[in-house]
C-alpha cells in the first residue's frame, strides 16, 4: 500500500445521527489540510456549527441535499462544490430517499 494514502473504515459521527465519516488524509501527513468522506443517510444531517480557524470545502459526490451557510439554506446536487468559510455557521440536511455523499476538506486542518 502506498504510504501516502491512508484509509480507514467508516465511523459514526460523534453527535449527528445518520452521518458516517471515512478519513483519507490527515494533518499528520500534511499540516495544511485534512480530508474525509461524509455519508449522510436519508433523514440525517449535520447540525449547524462553525470552525473558527478553518475553511471547509465540500464536493457533492452523490445525491442531493440542503446546505446551510451563513443563514441561507441552498439545494445542493451531485457534482457541485461548496465552501463554508471559517467562523461561518453551516450544516447539511438530507431530506431525500438516497444517501448523500460529500467529500470534505479542511484548510488549515482541524485537529
Amino acid at each position: 500500500m502506498n504510504q501516502n494514502f491512508i484509509m480507514s473504515n467508516y465511523e459514526k459521527h460523534p453527535t449527528n445521527e445518520g452521518v458516517y465519516l471515512k478519513h483519507f488524509f490527515s494533518s499528520e501527513i500534511d499540516n495544511r489540510l485534512n480530508n474525509l468522506e461524509v455519508r449522510i443517510e436519508p433523514g440525517g444531517g449535520i447540525s449547524n456549527h462553525t470552525h473558527d480557524e478553518s475553511n471547509e470545502f465540500f464536493y457533492v459526490a452523490k445525491g442531493k441535499g440542503e446546505f446551510l451557510v451563513d443563514g441561507q439554506w441552498e439545494i445542493v446536487r451531485e457534482g457541485e462544490a461548496l465552501v463554508a468559510p471559517k467562523a461561518i455557521e453551516h450544516g447539511f440536511k438530507n431530506n431525500t430517499n438516497e444517501t448523500l455523499v460529500l467529500f470534505s476538506t479542511f484548510s488549515p486542518p482541524i485537529r
